[in-house]
């Protein structure tokens, strides 16, 4: 079963929660806080927060307003999409790390607000975009539940970096574990060869059971009902869902939790499957 053959699942309340949430943590943060460093590579808290507020400012612009001169287009190959991206995204923490704290905060309000607006406008069946998922369009709910997952991990990020409790119940888990693991078809994608079933088992809040498979030559992902079971799977993948966002998102994790079984070629292409651009 595709995307687009899924009912729409609306993130958008999430999202009001999720802001929330993040400007909370921001607020109750002193000066020496926004210096630490994070997992993400070079930067800081207050780089993650500005690039957080770099996102809600390219939605508006680009979806919103129209503005298409942030677009970034014409590249050879996906690696050459990801350095441009990478290097767009530097160049936007350089330009605004000047900007202190409370500014930044003040600005995350305002921007979430008309992101709240933007949001609620939205046809949720119309056309979205989603590299690590598909070459091809996908529905717009599906764009948007991404951009929840980015929001949260990030916010994930700094809460790790601040030693904060992370906002990882269920109704956040689950929905960003949901959209990560459509991923896998694209991912292994590449991989050609007889039918295969592979079990994906997360253990904890948020988590479930999913059969990857291949047949006439096309993966897909089908989340299973708890009382079923995928009788003699090729490989089997076991993880908790703690592990897995991590996973998932190319930050660490205690590699003992990962529980492979199986075909190993199968099992071990999990471990290097990315639901965000990298």
């Amino acid at each position: 079963m595709g995307l687009w053959e899924l009912p729409p699942v609306d993130v958008r309340s999430l999202l009001r929660e999720e802001r929330v949430a993040l400007l909370a943590l921001l607020n109750d943060l002193d000066l020496s806080a926004w210096d630490r460093p994070t997992v993400c590579p070079g930067w800081s808290v207050k780089d993650v927060v500005l690039h957080i507020l770099d996102d809600d400012l390219g939605w508006l612009s680009r979806g919103r307003d129209g503005d298409r001169s942030g677009l970034l287009t014409g590249f050879a190959d996906h690696n050459s999409f990801i350095t441009a991206l990478n290097n767009k995204n530097q160049r936007w923490v350089e330009a605004t790390c000047a900007l202190s704290p409370r500014v930044i905060r003040t600005l995350l309000g305002v921007a979430g607000t008309e992101m709240d607006a933007y949001w609620a406008s939205m046809d949720l069946m119309a056309e979205g975009r989603v590299a690590w998922a598909s070459p091809d369009p996908v529905p717009l709910w599906f764009d948007i539940a991404q951009d929840l997952t980015e929001r949260w991990v990030h916010q994930q990020q700094i809460r790790d970096a601040v030693d904060r409790p992370g906002v990882r119940d269920e109704r956040f888990l689950g929905p960003v574990l949901r959209t990560f693991l459509w991923a896998l078809p694209l991912h292994y994608a590449p991989r050609t060869g007889p039918d295969a079933n592979l079990a994906i088992h997360l253990s904890g809040a948020g988590g479930g059971s999913w059969r990857l498979h291949r047949r006439q030559g096309q993966w897909d992902l089908v989340e299973l009902d708890p009382a079923s079971t995928i009788h003699a799977p090729d490989a089997t993948v076991r993880l908790d869902t703690n592990s897995a966002w991590r996973l998932l998102t190319g930050a660490p994790f205690d590699h003992d939790r990962l529980v492979l079984s199986g075909d190993p070629d199968l099992a071990n292409h999990f471990a290097a499957a990315r639901g965000i651009l990298m």
